[in-house]
């Protein structure tokens, strides 16, 4: 009788062994996938953050736009940090602003504001497509980062 309740308290610890093992390897993999997820974002927006409005928000006129540069690129010059553009699907310009520097635009982060007005027929899926200050005017510094919205 012994040797049997013996038996059954090895296997039952054997066995929360393994669902441990499997258990910690699951949340590894887990962690190794949002780190990787989390850097491809990184890398996606590396030296501008936009605030608002976020990727695949429904937006309509007037636009507020917020959001910092810091680096990477992308830098505040005379007051300003870029440009931006609302293109529909097929790459359409519906309307324009510049990024206009809120904080010290000498001294990163640069934190910026655009609001952009418009009137268009257009519904659906669209992009605001987000250029850096270029003050050397040399196209190997030129930056974009494309942001996906929905106008409503």
């Amino acid at each position: 009788m012994k040797k049997g309740i013996l038996t059954a308290v090895i296997l039952a610890i054997i066995i929360i062994i393994f669902v441990a093992v499997l258990l910690w390897s699951a949340n590894k993999n887990e962690n190794n996938q949002q780190k990787a997820t989390e850097t491809i974002q990184q890398q996606k927006i590396e030296g501008i953050q936009i605030i608002s409005p976020k990727p695949n928000d429904e937006i309509s006129s007037p636009l507020d736009i917020t959001g910092l540069v810091n680096g990477g690129g992308w830098s505040g010059f005379e007051g300003q940090v870029g440009t931006v553009l609302l293109l529909d699907v097929k790459g359409n310009k519906i309307a324009d602003g510049v990024l206009k520097a809120t904080t010290d635009w000498t001294k990163p982060p640069v934190q910026f504001k655009s609001t952009i007005t418009f009137q268009s027929e257009f519904k659906g899926a669209a992009i605001l497509l987000f250029s850096n200050e270029n003050p050397s005017g040399l196209a190997e510094k030129d930056k974009k980062f494309g942001l996906p919205i929905i106008i409503k």
